[in-house]
C-alpha cells in the first residue's frame, strides 16, 4: 500500500508540473491580442485605403492589423488600441514633422506592435506610456530630443532599431521587463540608452556609439547588460546606485585582456562618492557583428 501510494504521488506530481507550465504559457498567451482581427490599409491605390494612419488606427479595432503603403505620412499618430501597425518597408515609409510639436508617434495602450517605419521629429521619435506588452521593432527613427521612450511600462521589446543623432537614444524610466535587443544607436550629445529607475531590464547585442555616455544606468536593480559595442563613445558606460546589475562579454572600443572596471557613483548629492564594483570580467576581445552597425 505504502508502495502504490508513492506511485500515485509521483504521478500527481508529474501531472502538477505539466499543467502549471500549460498555465504560465496561457497567462502569457493572453496579454496579447486573441488575434489578427481585421487588415486596414494606408495609401495605396485599393479600393476603401485610408489616406491618414490616425483614420486608420480610429477606425480598428483590438487585434487588429493597419497595414501602411510606402510613403510619406506627415503627421503625428497615437495608437490607444491593441493593434497591429506595420509598414511596407523600413526605408520607404515615413512618419514625421506633424501637428504635434513634441513626439511622432505615441503607443498608449497594452500590447502594440509598432514596426518597420522612418520617425523623423525633432522631439520625441516614439513614445510609450503605461503598457503592459509590446514591440518596437526595425524602426529607422532621426534626429531630436528621445529616439525611443519608455515610461512605466512592463515588459516591451526595442529591437533591431537604428536611432540617429538623438540626445537621449533610448530612455527608460520607471519601468521593467524590458528588453533592448539587436538595435544601433548612433551619434547624440547625452546618452545612448538611459535609464532610471528600472528593475530587471536586459540590454543585448546593441552598438552604441559616439555618445557622450553611452549606457547610464540610475538607480536600478537585476539587469544584465550583454554582448553590446561601446564605440567611440567619450564615456561607454556609468551607474549610480545599480544593484545587482550584470555585465558580461561586451566590446570596450578594443580588444582587452584585463576585466573592465565600470565607471560608477553612490548618492545623488553634489558630491557623489566613487563607487567600483561593477565589472566585466570577460571583455570581448573583437566587436560583435550587428547589421546595421557600419
Amino acid at each position: 500500500m505504502k508502495r502504490k501510494g508513492l506511485a500515485v504521488g509521483i504521478i500527481l506530481l508529474f501531472v502538477g508540473t505539466c499543467i502549471i507550465p500549460a498555465i504560465a504559457q496561457d497567462i502569457e498567451k493572453s496579454s496579447s491580442p486573441t488575434s489578427r482581427g481585421d487588415w486596414l490599409y494606408v495609401g495605396g491605390s485599393g479600393p476603401g485605403n485610408y489616406t491618414k494612419i490616425q483614420d486608420a488606427i480610429d477606425n480598428a479595432s483590438n487585434g487588429d492589423t493597419v497595414f501602411v503603403y510606402s510613403g510619406w505620412y506627415n503627421e503625428s499618430v497615437i495608437i490607444n488600441k491593441s493593434i497591429y501597425v506595420y509598414g511596407e518597408g523600413r526605408d520607404t515609409t515615413f512618419i514625421g514633422r506633424g501637428e504635434d510639436p513634441y513626439t511622432a508617434v505615441r503607443i498608449l495602450r497594452d500590447n502594440v506592435e509598432f514596426k518597420r517605419f522612418t520617425v523623423l521629429h525633432g522631439g520625441h521619435g516614439i513614445y510609450i506610456n503605461g503598457c503592459v506588452g509590446g514591440q518596437i521593432s526595425e524602426n529607422y527613427v532621426e534626429e531630436g530630443a528621445y529616439g525611443i521612450m519608455v515610461l512605466n511600462s512592463d515588459t516591451v521589446v526595442v529591437s533591431n532599431n537604428t536611432i540617429y543623432n538623438y540626445t537621449e537614444g533610448v530612455y527608460i524610466e520607471n519601468s521593467k521587463n524590458v528588453i533592448i535587443r539587436g538595435n544601433v544607436i548612433n551619434g547624440g550629445e547625452g546618452f545612448g540608452i538611459d535609464i532610471n529607475g528600472f528593475k530587471k531590464i536586459s540590454i543585448k547585442r546593441n552598438t552604441i556609439k559616439n555618445y557622450v555616455t553611452g549606457i547610464f544606468l540610475v538607480n536600478t536593480f537585476f539587469s544584465v547588460v550583454q554582448e553590446n559595442n561601446f564605440l567611440n563613445n567619450e564615456l561607454d558606460a556609468l551607474f549610480n546606485e545599480a544593484f545587482f546589475t550584470v555585465w558580461q562579454r561586451n566590446y570596450w572600443n578594443q580588444p582587452r585582456l584585463l576585466p573592465k572596471v565600470i565607471h560608477g557613483r553612490l548618492g545623488h548629492g553634489l558630491i557623489p562618492i566613487p563607487w567600483f564594483n561593477n565589472y566585466d570580467w570577460h571583455p570581448a576581445k573583437q566587436p560583435y557583428d550587428i547589421p546595421g552597425m557600419r
